[in-house]
């Protein structure tokens, strides 16, 4: 049978996955040729933050050499057509904060079809549809939740959420779940209320060729040098040095743009070592986990048109997700999974994760979900070693060590990226204006 098409009575707009994404069919040919041998930056990363960063130094007129441990510009902005034929973001999906988001005015001016999400939703109980008194319990639930953590954090409360929310009924697991693991990818007892009271929320958009094709295209011209990662960092003397398995690169200074768990888990040593405030950050401002399973169908077996959301009830496990169907119309559903059992199903495997979904959508849907499922995958973030988690967010008690994060260090190290945004965090816009900014800082620094 379809499922009953149902919409939300509530305005819920969701602070979603940092979208990134790439096409690395766009990065210019021979661009490391293009790089010159004594540059006065060396920029560490070529997700959307390096990105930026590099257009604002070629814009000042400072020359850099821009380096990239993967094969591909976009970091954990990606988007690719090879799984299914549709663009598939692995990363990123949604485009958010409107005019404030750079990425925004440019999905606007692009080719590619760029339109508000739907705010549609169904819900589900068990094996059947929610009635309208559930569903407006979940909502009402929801409401009553975020309030307690909005209420914490505007009260400069910088506590996890699991202290403060109410958790009185049958859908609080549920509301629990659509704040804490789909939307912060994190359980309730991990993040900061004031971290997340502090953040900037928006209406969601959609580009139909992938958020990371916007990136990409952003990216095309510039000359990244791929495959190659910078192993060590080295600030002690007048300028800084880069090893990397091709060489040294000796610049004045360096923008380092790589996630806060891959420089919690020094995979880049520095050199001496970094201030001991400096490292603690990195841990304090910690990556969450969030994944897509990825289903593709060939029909609409939701019957909620293109773009719609499918939420099905919690009760005394973690073990949910979340559901964008149809997206863009391409018969492409994110059923997305977030903290501890985003990482339980990494260790578990893509095929215990996609017949996880099957057996929940099975339970409302019936055969029809067999019927039209024509294959899955499973983005795994937490394992990615050049990631290790999807995107960053304070740990509780640690909102004071997010300007720490962002601090240079002896006016040589820069950091920058969607963890160092004041407000944006999480977001693709976020690291494109925390580039933009930190090379603005270099060049001011650098006279």
């Amino acid at each position: 049978m379809l499922i009953t098409r149902r919409r939300s009575k509530t305005g819920m707009s969701r602070r979603t996955f940092l979208s990134l994404s790439t096409a690395s069919a766009l990065m210019a040919r021979g661009a490391q040729a293009q790089s010159p041998t004594n540059p006065d930056v060396v920029i560490v990363g070529a997700g959307a933050a390096g990105i930026a960063a590099a257009h604002e130094l070629r814009a000042q007129g400072i020359s850099y050499v821009h380096i990239e441990a993967s094969d591909h510009v976009g970091g954990r902005a990606y988007t690719e057509t090879s799984t299914f034929g549709v663009p598939y973001d692995h990363g990123a999906h949604w485009v958010q904060n409107g005019a404030r988001n750079p990425y925004f005015k440019r999905a606007q001016d692009s080719s590619h079809r760029f339109y508000k999400a739907p705010e549609e939703y169904l819900v589900l109980a068990g094996d059947q549809v929610a009635t309208d008194a559930e569903e407006t319990q979940l909502w009402t639930s929801y409401d009553d939740v975020a309030r307690a953590i909005g209420t914490a954090g505007r009260g400069g409360q910088d506590v996890a959420p699991s202290t403060v929310i109410p958790m009185d009924n049958a859908w609080s697991e549920t509301a629990a779940f659509l704040i804490g693991p789909w939307e912060m990818g994190k359980e309730m007892d991990n993040f900061s209320c004031l971290d997340w009271w502090n953040s900037a929320d928006s209406v969601d958009y959609y580009c139909d060729a992938g958020y990371g094709r916007l990136v990409a295209e952003r990216a095309a011209g510039l000359p990244v040098t791929l495959n190659t990662p910078a192993t060590t960092i080295r600030w002690g003397g007048p300028g800084i040095e880069v090893e990397t398995p091709n060489g040294t690169i000796r610049a004045k200074a360096v923008i380092v743009t790589v996630s806060t768990a891959i420089l919690a888990e020094e995979s880049i040593a520095f050199e001496p070592a970094l201030p001991v405030d400096k490292q603690e950050s990195f841990f304090a401002i910690e990556m969450g986990d969030y994944n897509h399973i990825a289903m593709m169908f060939d029909a609409d077996i939701f019957n909620l048109g293109q773009d719609g959301y499918v939420v099905h009830q919690v009760k005394d496990s973690h073990e949910a997700f979340g559901a964008l169907t149809n997206a863009s119309g391409s018969g492409l559903a994110y059923c997305d999974v977030g903290g501890e059992f985003a990482q339980e199903l990494e260790g578990a495997g893509e095929d215990v994760a996609i017949d996880f979904v099957l057996g929940v959508l099975r339970n409302a849907i019936g055969s029809d979900v067999d019927k039209h499922f024509k294959g899955g995958a499973m983005t795994t973030w937490r394992l990615n070693p050049l990631t290790r988690g999807c995107y960053a967010s304070a740990a509780p008690g640690a909102y004071k060590m997010r300007p720490v994060l962002r601090a240079p260090v002896a006016d040589r190290v820069f950091f920058a990226g969607e963890a160092c945004h004041q407000d944006m965090w999480a977001t693709v816009g976020g690291a494109d204006l925390s580039g933009r900014d930190t090379a603005r800082e270099v060049v001011k620094t650098l006279g």
